[in-house]
């Protein structure tokens, strides 16, 4: 296995980049769902922490954070997923060859 150099990279940076439009947006929707994903776990376990001696409708709002807060993970899991499959990079396009070696006639 050849290891890349720098330079290499570097120049790699100066191709088009090959990805179609759907692509583009769903890496920005993917972004965005991640990071409200990791915001959700780290509002989850500060409100539980923070606020279990208060209560709303005879449970502590820390329990509320984590009925509302759990689900809530589980779905922008789960959207994130499907959208990789759906949307996402074909796995079998990346493990084709785009240009085989041709025996010459």
């Amino acid at each position: 296995m050849v290891r890349r150099t720098f330079a290499d990279r570097i120049s790699d940076l100066d191709q088009p980049d090959m990805r179609t439009d759907e692509e583009e947006i769903w890496g920005v929707v993917r972004a965005i769902l991640t990071l409200t994903r990791i915001a959700v776990l780290l509002s989850i376990i500060i409100i539980a922490e923070m606020l279990e001696e208060y209560f709303f409708n005879g449970l502590s709002v820390a329990i509320w954070s984590l009925i509302i807060g759990i689900p809530l993970f589980f779905a922008l899991s789960i959207s994130i997923i499907l959208g990789d499959r759906f949307l996402g990079k074909d796995k079998e396009s990346e493990s084709t060859v785009i240009r085989p070696i041709r025996q010459r006639s």
